[in-house]
């Protein structure tokens, strides 16, 4: 595993920590927690994803009627007669 160390200013150092502390995590996992989803961000740009695809991921419940198709009946199989 790699370490990065970083030097930030005060102010951002306790806007990150009012974040971590807020969603109830330790600092180091709330940063690597962003900066994975920085990294998958960045790499799906560079495979031709639009900008900001990872916040629609979800986005759309079932009940918006994005459900399967509608079936038409199934026509009728003979039956395999398998002989062996």
């Amino acid at each position: 595993m790699a370490t990065l160390t970083l030097e930030i200013d005060n102010a951002l150092a306790e806007v990150l920590a009012s974040s971590a502390k807020r969603e109830h995590k330790p600092l180091e996992r709330w940063v690597t927690e962003r900066l994975e989803l920085a990294a998958m961000e960045e790499t799906a740009l560079a495979n031709g994803y639009p900008a900001g695809w990872l916040k629609l991921f979800g986005a759309i419940s079932d009940e918006d009627g994005f459900g399967s198709p509608p079936r038409t009946p199934m026509r009728p199989v003979e039956p395999l007669n398998l002989e062996w």
